[in-house]
């Protein structure tokens, strides 16, 4: 005879052994938010970002904390982020800004940032860019005209409704303009801001690749990249350290009523110090240039050694096509003398490569500053034409 309240204990046992394996294998949703973990006075982490300013990242339990400055104003914190893998994403799906890394399907505006993605070979994560007439990466075009990557943008249009047909995850953009909203806004889809322009410090604008790869968890592969641009821009640094005379030096040109001149803390300022030069503007406060007369140029640089220019030529660079821009050129003495350091834009790829590699400006600036110091190096962005 079969013992029936046995066999239902023995039920109800396996029953609840079920239930609690149940409960114990489903995910735990923590009550506490990112926010207040990072936020614990007994946790606290150190920001893994040593020259850019314009971010930070903190990591706590695989949980990494992207803190984004206003550029305009570093000590304001303009939006946070928290990026985690999906075995700890469920668990603090109650915390705001939270994103699951790594991202697919992207949207990148920037074509500096397009160069770290390229860098970090996550070329493949994009499907849209901005402005794509402009874009020189030979691997984004590749991607470009064989219809993997789209174009959002043309001379400024951005193109809603294929934006929301195409509904990226993220879309990173440069602001130019803090105090407009993007037009893609409408679309309520997350987009980031990348600041690595409004960087003064050479390397903390390179650094911004680690701002890149923290979105993809390449986060090794950025700092082992970043690594190496540091230990050659300082080998360069050290190299012009001590030079005994330091030749003085301008730059840019005068160009509808205006000469737009480099303050004397911006990122090409910080270049002509670490390549041995004497800026004559370094006393200026300003990090960004500042709009100047040509008399007030005149009068301070027409007897400087050097004259830095970055821009383009159709043949390239010629005296005769600099001076045919503005006949008053030739009271400059580093024009008479052939001392234009000239960066061709178009042909090097200038403003997109030229920010991850700070190492071979400095290199450039020295060569031609001081070319005893680095006989046998071919420049690669800026040359000294004589």
């Amino acid at each position: 005879m079969i013992n029936t309240n046995s066999s239902i204990v023995k039920q109800l046992i396996l029953l609840v052994i079920v239930i609690q394996c149940f409960v114990s294998c489903a995910p735990k949703i923590n009550n506490t938010t990112i926010d207040e973990l990072f936020s614990n006075p007994d946790l606290e982490p150190t920001s893994s970002i040593i020259y850019a300013e314009g971010f930070d990242i903190y990591e706590i339990n695989g949980i990494k904390k992207l803190v984004i400055y206003n550029p305009k104003n570093i000590s304001e914190v303009l939006v946070t982020y928290y990026l985690t893998d999906s075995l700890v994403y469920n668990n603090y799906l109650n915390s705001d800004n939270l994103i699951l890394a790594p991202l697919d399907g992207v949207a990148v505006f920037s074509a500096t940032q397009l160069n770290a993605f390229s860098k970090l070979n996550l070329l493949d994560k994009v499907i849209a860019i901005s402005e794509s007439e402009y874009i020189q990466n030979p691997e984004v075009r590749d991607l470009y005209d064989s219809g993997n990557i789209i174009n959002l943008a043309s001379n400024g249009n951005f193109y809603l409704e294929k934006t929301l047909e195409l509904n990226p995850s993220i879309i990173f953009y440069s602001p130019y303009n803090m105090a407009q909203s993007h037009p893609l806004a409408a679309t309520e889809i997350t987009m980031i801001p990348f600041f690595d322009f409004m960087e003064s410090n050479p390397l903390g604008r390179a650094e911004w690749i680690k701002f890149t790869a923290l979105f993809f968890n390449k986060d090794d592969e950025a700092k082992q990249l970043f690594d190496s641009i540091e230990t050659s821009y300082n080998s360069f640094k050290k190299i012009a350290l001590n030079v005994i005379e330091r030749p003085t030096v301008f730059s840019d040109k005068y160009y509808s009523g205006q000469w737009f001149v480099p303050g004397g803390k911006s990122y090409i300022a910080r270049l002509f110090n670490d390549a041995g030069a004497d800026y004559l503007w370094k006393e200026n406060p300003n990090s960004a240039s500042v709009n100047m007369d040509f008399e007030v140029v005149y009068n301070k640089a027409h007897n400087a050694d050097f004259w830095r220019i970055v821009g383009t030529y159709p043949d390239g660079f010629m005296y005769e096509k600099l001076l045919s821009e503005n006949a008053l050129y030739e009271h400059f003495d580093a024009y008479n003398n052939h001392k234009v350091i000239f960066c061709d834009s178009k042909q090097t790829s200038y403003f997109e490569t030229g920010t991850l590699e700070p190492h071979v400006l400095l290199a450039d600036l020295i060569h031609a500053f001081h070319p005893e110091l680095l006989p046998d190096y071919n420049p690669v962005y800026y040359k000294l034409y004589n």
